[in-house]
């Protein structure tokens, strides 16, 4: 695998050098990091990290690239930079800071102690939640006392939040991104439990809705919960790094059932009403499923959309194959099914199921190196994180440049 990376890494040097003056400099570089962003199989190179990436591949210091530091570039592109924090607020009055309390309390809040103690925390407010959710549905009065025990939860989030923003700096924290959905949602949540607490008599705010929408916030709160597990964790990071990725998939499931809707709405418009006497003697009647029809285009969607997602699609094929009485209906259904589920959807699913499975595999690896890189000129600092990536890089990369030398060459050879 080496000496095939190495070699396709060759070819592409020498693609790139057109007048063979034996380096890359570097506009050509950051063109080249700005083809690949075009991939989106590859990492997304961010433009203030071309320089970083840049200096990374300059081994002799030159600001040229040879032959044989391009070679490396599967892993400059597999680099992870991270801006290095600035120093906390608090190291501005070392005499507190660095005092013999405070170094306890900040080993303290670093320790898996006190992750533990946040943990079971969370525990107790999930049953805290679904107490007051129950009694919520039930409208138990009840509920009164549980709101202020959430009040109290609430509170200690704050002094979680509080207590890491001291032992790490406000900047450390914010790297985070559980920090910073932590950060906003607390904010969130006891903003509005104080000014319900203080202020019950105000309309809006003694509005029932009001009090499921902090609900629904303090179950957000839950997911953290979740980041414990390290399947969830990788489910995750896989989600988000496939956002992208995906897009054009789900858009053409979303074509896909745009034209089907229409057709829908044309073949199938308004035969499920309530003076339709066939209705009765179908399954849609019987399963309740009236509301799913094709008598407008928002049902319609709806509709398709259960029809995607569902097992039983079958009831509405053979339901409507009775109301229009003709067995060109099954065309209609078969024809969704075989093209959205059996077809796009599973290659969704493969897609998701091939990212989920290497993502657990990276979970595996150990904790990435750290190496501290300045470039010259500016006085900023970046910690590096050489991650084990650059595998799963470098077969993407192999693919995508044999693709692109392959064409290349046959382009070459259809000129010549």
């Amino acid at each position: 695998m080496d000496s095939m990376r190495i070699r396709i890494l060759r070819k592409a040097f020498s693609t790139i050098d057109k007048h063979n003056h034996g380096f890359l400099n570097k506009n050509q570089c950051i063109c080249l990091f700005k083809e690949l962003n075009k991939y989106r199989s590859l990492p997304k190179i961010s433009r203030e990290d071309f320089e970083l990436i840049f200096s990374e591949l300059d081994d002799s210091g030159d600001f040229k690239i040879n032959v044989d530091e391009f070679t490396d570039l599967c892993n400059a592109i597999a680099l992870k930079f991270q801006k290095e924090a600035a120093p906390s607020w608090f190291e501005n009055y070392p005499y507190f800071y660095d005092s013999r309390p405070c170094k306890g309390l900040k080993a303290f809040v670093r320790s898996s102690t006190f992750g533990y103690i946040v943990a079971f925390i969370l525990l107790l407010n999930l049953i805290a939640v679904i107490i007051e959710t129950t009694l919520d549905i039930q409208n138990n009065s009840a509920q009164t006392f549980w709101q202020a025990v959430e009040f109290f939860f609430g509170w200690l989030y704050v002094l979680e939040m509080a207590l890491k923003i001291f032992s790490y700096g406000f900047d450390s924290y914010w790297l985070e991104g559980q920090n910073r959905f932590d950060f906003v949602i607390t904010l969130i949540i006891v903003i509005g439990e104080t000014t319900t607490f203080f202020f019950p008599q105000v309309p809006l705010l003694s509005n029932g809705e009001w009090i499921r929408y902090l609900l629904i916030a303090r179950m957000l709160r839950l997911i953290r919960l979740l980041m414990h597990i390290k399947q969830y964790r990788a489910f995750v990071a896989t989600f988000l790094t496939l956002i992208p990725s995906l897009m054009p998939y789900l858009g053409i499931i979303f074509c896909v059932q745009c034209i089907y809707c229409s057709l829908g709405v044309q073949l199938f418009g308004g035969i499920v009403n309530m003076g339709n006497s066939k209705l009765d003697t179908t399954d849609l009647s019987d399963n309740d499923y009236l509301l799913f029809n094709f008598n407008d285009y928002p049902n319609g969607m709806v509709t398709l959309f259960n029809l995607l997602v569902m097992g039983n699609w079958q009831v509405w094929m053979q339901s409507y194959k009775d109301l229009t009485g003709t067995s060109w209906t099954l065309a209609y259904f078969v024809s969704f099914y075989l093209i959205t589920v059996l077809l796009l959807l599973n290659l969704v699913v493969a897609f998701v199921l091939e990212a989920f499975f290497a993502e657990m595999e990276l979970e595996k690896d150990d904790e990435p190196q750290e190496v501290r890189v300045t470039l010259e000129g500016k006085n900023r600092r970046r910690h590096v994180g050489i991650k084990s990536r650059s595998r799963t890089v470098d077969i993407l990369l192999h693919h995508m440049l044999s693709a692109e030398l392959s064409q290349t060459q046959s382009s070459k050879e259809c000129s010549d």
